[in-house]
Order: structure tokens, then sequence, then C-alpha cells
């Protein structure tokens, strides 16, 4: 799943959603971790009689910031992302025909990349507009049709992958199994997490100086605990 991520993903993150489903703290998740494209995708795969909490048992989603340029980013920067791009790719069990079908029915605006089908949440015109594809019985990719483009060539071998981006695939490596659901941020998303989590700590000069030089951040939660994180 990793491997179908464009190269410039900033944000990573994974969620086991059948176990997290069991735990009592994945109400508290839903609101403060998983994103609200997200959801907006399951409402929209719930309109075409999907059950996103029965079929849907993983998911995994990059952040693609704008704003920032990629070559300066790093620690001693102080620059975060004013906006981004997602995509994500959601594990389970689908009908892509019936689905497809469906929403064909519809008349959706659909968009072809390759031999994919692209369908539009909304009008299909909007720069913020998402569509979502299946790439097969298993794998729904949701997200901004510019990245789920990529995702395509990423597959077919003709763009870069996570998996080429030499600074950031091995933390995301690294994470990966750490926990039921855990997160990867490059130094702009740590700074960015930090001023959400610590607002006032541009109030104190030193402390923003320590938040400029922190190069990243990983984010767990597992079966006892909602979340933790640690920096470096």
């Amino acid at each position: 799943m990793i491997a179908l991520f464009p190269k410039e993903v900033g944000e990573f993150a994974y969620a086991d959603l059948k176990k997290a489903r069991t735990m009592k703290w994945f109400p508290q998740l839903q609101e403060q971790m998983l994103p609200e494209r997200f959801r907006q995708f399951e409402k929209f795969l719930a309109s075409a009689g999907v059950d996103p909490n029965s079929q849907v048992e993983e998911l995994a989603w990059g952040l693609v910031a704008e704003g920032v340029n990629n070559k300066t980013e790093g620690a001693g920067s102080s620059a975060v992302p004013t906006g981004e791009s997602i995509v994500g790719v959601a594990l389970g069990n689908y009908n892509p025909e019936s689905t497809e079908a469906y929403f064909k029915k519809q008349k959706l605006p659909t968009f072809k990349a390759r031999n994919y089908t692209l369908f539009a949440f909304g009008s299909g015109s909007a720069r913020n507009d998402l569509f979502f594809f299946f790439v097969d019985s298993s794998t729904a990719a949701f997200g901004h049709r510019s990245l789920l483009e990529k995702m395509i060539e990423v597959r077919f071998g003709t763009e870069d992958g996570l998996q080429r981006n030499e600074k950031f695939f091995p933390l995301v490596n690294e994470a990966n199994g750490s926990g039921v659901v855990w997160a990867v941020l490059n130094p702009a998303y740590t700074r960015l997490a930090m001023k959400q989590l610590a607002p006032e700590i541009n109030q104190f000069p030193d402390a923003a100086k320590l938040v400029q030089r922190m190069q990243n951040m990983l984010i767990t939660s597992d079966r006892r605990s909602a979340t933790s994180a640690s920096r470096s």
C-alpha cells in the first residue's frame, strides 16, 4: 500500500480500522486524527450501498503541502503548510462493478486515467473536488485528482513513489507496524502540529527556535492508549 503513494507526501498516516473500532478511544481518534476528507469518502461510498464500518478495514493517507518550498522546508525553516492536497487508500471488500454501475447511473462526472475511471464527489471542475477509483476489488483510492493521477503513474512505474523519498521513506518504514494507528510528519508538518498542539509556543522565543530545529514527528496509537508522540 505504501508503494502506491507519490514521492512528495509530507505527512503519511495509517489506521487499522478493523482493530481500532474495537477500542474505547476510537471515537476520539476519529475526531482528532482521521481526515475529514475520508469521512466525505465514507458518505460517498455509503450512498452506493457500501457499508464503510464493515467493508473498510484499513486506511492510509498522505498529505502534500502547499505554501512550502520542498527544497528549503527542512529543520531550521519556519515555514508551515498553508494548504494541502490529500490522497488515500482504503483496503476492504468491495464490489467495483456494482458500485461503479451505480455512480454511472447517477451520471457523476468521470475522468479516465490509464485504464481507471475516476468518479467525482462534486462537480468535478472545482479546485478542491475529490475523486475516487477502485484499484482492484480490495483497494479503493480517494483524493484530489492530480494526486490520484500521480498515484496511477506511480503504479505504472512512470512516476517516483514514496519509496524513492530518501529522507522520508525510512521514517515511514520504521513506523510501519508500530501501532494500530500511526503517522509520520516531515519538518513542515511537524512545525504545524506543534503550533496546533501548543499554540502559545511562539510566545517563548527559545521554544520557538527549538520547534524550528525539529526534523520529524512520529505519532502512534496502540491498544492501550489513544496517542503518543515522539520527535527528532
